[in-house]
């Protein structure tokens, strides 16, 4: 692949900067309870100057004379894998723009080679993305969907070492000033909850992806970061792709988790992406269905919900719309349910507007400085 230069002049243009600073800015006005972010209102009060501000920054880090201080990292339980993860957050201000302004140079260099089934962390290609292309292959291909081979990394963004990350970085970008910028951002590793930790991840797997494509030893692959779900028509040839996948993984020092699979997929369903997928039909996943209807039952026990509870029913039963349903929400769910939800939704929404001014009470010291 031919490699790409001059991208410094378009990560340090006044379009790119700007367009980071609106992108970090929309998502982060707010605090928990709707609290207003200082730092997001300092930036916005003068954004011409922010822009020669970061500029400078970067430049600093490209040069070696500025570092960004250590990301804090936090140990949070994750209900959807049920363990705990390690979440590392890096100041707003300089850290996330500089990470988003990268991101917006490299993105195109890196989606050049992306698979069209590679699916997570990249805008378009969510988890409904990925649903519809399995539906499709389970309804219509029935030979090359007979096996299904199910397999993830172990500890993948822990095991990432940045020199392959940087080895990676090098087949694609031939401008030496990003590639310092990349290597400043990966020294303490590819940590989750850094925004440009997906992207490295994602992108040092497209020589895996384009392995399995050309193998040969299967009819349809999909993979949602390091979860792979790969169909065949025979399994002796998923066991040979499996072998050649953890071959390849042991160059780049990973490994597969030991609890990969290959079953026939008429005695039990694929599972992926929080649902079961059968030939013309689709069922969520039944831990997410266990935890809906604890949920539901917590709720009409107590005849009142609290606004974090009526997100998270919101949530799941928005789930049930991608799936077959009918006779779920015929056990489980009571009629009107969804609409008092919303409506202590929209009860809160209104009384935090009137509560809560995203200029009112900028002080003199919040304008000058970020919190």
């Amino acid at each position: 692949m031919k490699r790409t230069g001059n991208l410094y002049n378009k990560l340090i243009s006044d379009d790119n900067l700007r367009l980071a600073l609106l992108e970090v800015n929309a998502t982060h006005r707010w605090y928990p309870r709707h609290r207003p972010n200082k730092t997001v209102q300092w930036v916005e009060m003068d954004v011409d100057a922010r822009v020669r501000e970061l500029r400078r920054i970067i430049s600093g880090m490209v040069e070696g004379s500025i570092r960004l201080p250590r990301p804090k990292k936090r140990t949070r339980w994750d209900k959807s894998a049920g363990k705990w993860r390690d979440i590392n957050e890096p100041n707003l201000w300089p850290d996330q723009y500089v990470h988003h302004a990268l991101v917006q140079v490299l993105q195109p260099v890196m989606m050049r080679g992306m698979d069209p089934h590679c699916c997570g962390s990249i805008r378009g290609r969510g988890i409904h993305y990925g649903m519809q292309c399995i539906k499709k292959w389970m309804k219509n291909d029935r030979a090359g969907t007979k096996y299904c081979l199910e397999l993830d990394i172990r500890h993948f963004y822990d095991s990432i070492e940045p020199r392959i990350v940087l080895d990676r970085m090098r087949r694609l970008v031939k401008d030496f000033r990003v590639l310092r910028l990349v290597e400043e951002v990966v020294r303490d590793g590819v940590l989750i909850g850094i925004y440009c930790s997906q992207w490295f991840a994602n992108t040092i797997l497209q020589p895996l992806d384009r392995l399995i494509r050309e193998s040969g030893l299967c009819a349809h692959y999909l993979r949602y970061m390091d979860n792979f779900t790969v169909f065949g028509s025979n399994k002796r040839k998923l066991h040979r792709l499996r072998r050649a996948i953890a071959a390849w993984l042991r160059g780049v020092r990973l490994r597969i988790k030991e609890n990969w699979q290959v079953f026939p997929t008429g005695s039990r369903l694929p599972t992926a992406l929080g649902y079961r997928f059968g030939r013309g039909y689709t069922l969520l996943r039944k831990r997410n269905l266990l935890r809906l209807r604890r949920t539901l039952s917590r709720y009409y026990r107590r005849r009142r919900a609290t606004v974090r509870i009526a997100a998270a029913l919101l949530s799941r039963l928005g789930q049930l719309r991608h799936c077959s349903s009918a006779a779920v929400l015929a056990r489980i769910y009571r009629p009107g349910t969804q609409r008092k939800l919303k409506d202590v939704i929209r009860a809160y929404a209104r009384k935090e507007q009137t509560r809560w001014n995203m200029y009112s009470g900028l002080t003199t010291a919040a304008a000058s400085a970020p919190c």
